[in-house]
């Protein structure tokens, strides 16, 4: 139910925030930025429930809590970039979205190469 809820109040922001756009642009963008700051809201909630599910999964990681760190910081920050490049496009600025989004690409590789060297660490231990 809360899902829909959310699709509410962004059906909602739409039909107010286009009309606004034609009488004046930046009114539709603050409404549009106001929108995805009440549905980030809501999206902070169920990441809390996230966490604590994370925290669950810790008891079957035996003390090596690095891959559920790798899996938090890609989450987070697709999840910021995704918004951020959304609000860029909302705003009619492409090419900024398209950087934000390139550059979570890359801290998301970043973020992966200590599993990544682990792994090829494994491959060689074992191959000899």
């Amino acid at each position: 139910m809360e899902i829909i809820k959310i699709g509410f109040i962004g059906i909602v922001g739409i039909l107010l925030a286009v009309p606004l756009k034609s009488y004046k642009a930046e009114y539709g963008i603050y409404i549009g930025l106001a929108v995805c700051l009440i549905i980030f809201s809501y999206a902070v909630q169920y990441f809390v429930g996230i966490l604590s599910a994370m925290g669950e999964l810790r008891k079957y990681l035996e003390n090596n809590y690095s891959y559920l760190t790798v899996l938090l910081k890609a989450v987070g920050a697709t999840y910021a970039c995704e918004f951020c490049a959304g609000i860029c496009k909302d705003a009619g600025y492409g090419g900024i979205a398209g950087q934000v989004e390139m550059l979570g690409k890359l801290y998301i590789l970043l973020a992966g190469m200590p599993v990544l060297l682990l792994l090829l660490e494994n491959i060689q231990a074992i191959a000899g």
